[in-house]
């Protein structure tokens, strides 16, 4: 909703998932979002610390994208 908001935690590890066919939010606005946060996180010189990735259908939170995020928790909190 706030790229701007979320861009204050610059540079903290980011992950965000969209679904492309998510009925809270359309895909331009999901797309502009992650441009946003995207050269916020460049202009601090943290690229590598935000991902954002797209999965297809509605909104969800599935075994791929479980594991997407798990593997992120894994690489920047350790085991």
């Amino acid at each position: 909703d706030y790229p701007e908001i979320l861009g204050l935690r610059v540079p903290l590890p980011t992950l965000v998932q969209n679904d492309d066919d998510d009925a809270l939010f359309t895909l331009p606005e999901m797309r502009r979002a992650a441009a946003i946060l995207r050269d916020v996180y460049e202009k601090a010189g943290a690229s590598d610390s935000f991902r954002c990735t797209h999965y297809p259908g509605p909104h969800k939170f599935d075994r791929p994208m479980q594991a997407e995020a798990f593997d992120w928790f894994d690489h920047w909190l350790g085991r």
